[in-house]
């Protein structure tokens, strides 16, 4: 039968695999989260162009830009002009659009560590907290 010592000694060494992995399923569970995030900073972003040939690349969403419109159709007053995402600006004549999934995928799974590492932090603040309170 282990003694007390070797449960412990047990347990400390068991705890660091068990931290990663306790991360790792919430960074699984939190992907959706991260990638409703993603569509939002798409939204959410503005290109600006300098001349216009730029309009005909117009790229958004970050960290990586994921898609891509020509807009070369449009003549601003002025350059440099700021443009923010739309889908579309006129339903009866669509906007060239082209999708990088690999990039959203990426930009997903970055933002999914941010956010997972939110998440965690505030988890651990709380169950700090409630450790105070019942000491």
């Amino acid at each position: 039968m282990p003694g007390v010592n070797e449960v412990v000694d047990e347990r400390r060494a068991s705890q660091p695999a068990s931290r990663i992995r306790d991360a790792l399923f919430l960074y699984v569970v939190l992907l959706p989260v991260a990638a409703v995030v993603t569509f939002y900073l798409l939204v959410t972003d503005r290109f600006t162009a300098s001349n216009a040939s730029d309009l005909a690349r117009a790229s958004y969403g970050w960290p990586f830009d994921w898609v891509q419109q020509d807009l070369s159709r449009y003549e601003p007053i002025g350059f440099p002009t700021t443009i923010d995402f739309s889908w579309q600006r006129a339903w009866h004549d669509p906007i060239v659009t082209r999708y990088d999934w690999f990039a959203f995928t990426a930009n997903t799974l970055i933002v999914g560590v941010v956010v997972a590492g939110i998440v965690g932090i505030v988890i651990a603040a709380v169950r700090r907290s409630r450790k105070a309170r019942q000491q």
